[in-house]
């Protein structure tokens, strides 16, 4: 299934400043609890949909920035965190709540965090029903009100602005009007596999080892496959059984061996086949049977080139601090999809195991899921090894990798760990299809 790219529109601001009645405006129902009981909106909630003049979007609505007390600092976290992964802030005000309490610092925060990450911003201020009347007590117009709001931003001229009461009808087209005013302009999509294409085949090598899903290939494969069939080009499948091919039992391994070879020869071989696209895993087996000039690579490189936005000079960069590791170093390992690890899971057993083998006394953290060290926490690391990324948005993608730039920390990638720790040039031969001089 091809991972569809959503615009992230993240919904900001104080508590009962509106954010709530907003993710209901625009998904058209309870979506999210709406109630003045301060700190009602408990976590991000988070909806996918689709808006016509948008097309596929997920929406974030997130707690208050202003909500006190120890759960309100861990709620703000994550809003902090939130924002990080937006194309689009809407900054809700509530423009007497905001007026009366003489203080800018929210808004102030979620402006300049915005501009500091090059999101776009937009300001909604919300007029509640009862708003006149509660100008009227604190003896200010409307005008004097949302000109206070409009202080908060770094660009008042040029981030699109809307005053509505969200209960009224209208409001959802006037909310879509602003949010088109703030959506970026759209980026070119980094295509899967750039360098492939014509009628010559591509093999994929897919061992489907004990943690391989039944009746289903993973995100990745599937990815690739479907994409090579929009550009007609031939896709074969194999698979290697890993077991059979690394047992001491030298018969086997030939047999194993041969029956790969054989299937390759059958598509063409060297000069025929354009590609071989493996599973990182077993990166030691293809590198050391195919053809030299047999162009190869793995689905976990492939994956962290999109997800990166095609900059696969960072991760290559990353990559070869590997061999500057030495023992007391500490290294985190970072997944960022649930399952239940099993067998010889890659992120936590064979490549900590290789590791360990190679430098001695390292020390290996692991961050699984959607969690992720922030700058400060990430410089006790000497390197950071992702995984594809096949499971997260590019949004998240870059937010992270935003995170480790901030942190100057490298960052390296399950595949290109595992040719590295094969040899110099199993590294240098899965990064030459994406970085063609990378061995200069």
């Amino acid at each position: 299934m091809a991972r569809v790219d959503r615009l992230h529109i993240g919904i900001f601001g104080r508590i009962n400043a509106g954010k709530s009645t907003l993710m209901n405006v625009l998904t058209q129902q309870q979506t999210s609890i709406v109630d003045p009981t301060p700190g009602t909106t408990a976590d991000i909630k988070a909806a996918v949909m689709e808006i016509h003049s948008l097309g596929p979007v997920k929406i974030l609505d997130t707690a208050g920035l202003d909500e006190g007390n120890v759960l309100g600092a861990k709620k703000r976290d994550k809003t902090l965190s939130a924002l990080e992964q937006v194309d689009i802030a809407v900054l809700v005000v509530d423009p007497v709540q905001t007026l009366q309490s003489g203080d800018l610092t929210i808004e102030e925060q979620v402006a300049n965090t915005s501009r500091r990450l090059g999101q776009s911003l937009v300001m909604l201020c919300n007029l509640h029903a009862d708003h006149e009347s509660r100008l009227q007590a604190c003896g200010a117009t409307l005008e004097q009100a949302l000109d206070h709001c409009k202080s908060a931003l770094p660009d008042r001229a040029g981030t699109p602005f809307l005053v509505t009461d969200l209960t009224q009808r209208g409001a959802l087209e006037a909310v879509i009007e602003l949010l088109g005013k703030g959506r970026p302009s759209p980026q070119k999509p980094v295509q899967l596999l750039p360098f492939v294409g014509g009628s010559a085949p591509v093999l994929l090598h897919i061992p489907l080892d004990e943690e391989s899903p039944s009746h289903r290939l993973l995100r990745p494969q599937e990815m690739a496959i479907e994409a090579l069939l929009r550009l007609r080009v031939p896709v074969a499948v194999t698979r290697v059984d890993l077991k059979l091919a690394r047992t001491g039992n030298a018969l086997m391994q030939t047999r194993e061996k041969d029956k790969f070879l054989r299937f390759f020869n059958m598509l063409g071989g060297e000069g025929g086949v354009q590609l071989v696209l493996t599973d990182s895993q077993a990166i030691d087996l293809m590198h050391a049977w195919l053809p030299a000039l047999v162009p190869l690579t793995t689905f976990s490189v492939m994956m962290i080139h999109q997800s990166c936005g095609g900059d696969l000079a960072l991760f290559a960069e990353g990559t070869r601090v590997l061999g500057t590791l030495r023992p007391g170093d500490r290294v985190l390992i970072a997944e960022a999809c649930n399952h239940d690890r099993m067998a010889e899971d890659i992120g936590t057993v064979q490549i900590p195991k290789k590791l360990e083998q190679r430098i001695p006394g390292i020390h290996i953290d692991h961050a699984f899921g959607r969690e992720f060290p922030d700058p400060q926490n990430l410089r006790a690391y000497r390197l950071v090894i992702h995984c594809g990324g096949c499971m997260i948005s590019k949004q998240q993608a870059s937010a992270r990798i935003s995170r480790l730039v901030e942190a100057t920390v490298p960052v390296s990638n399950y595949g290109l760990t595992l040719a590295w720790l094969e040899s110099a040039t199993a590294l240098e031969r899965v990064l030459r299809p994406w970085l063609p001089n990378s061995s200069k």
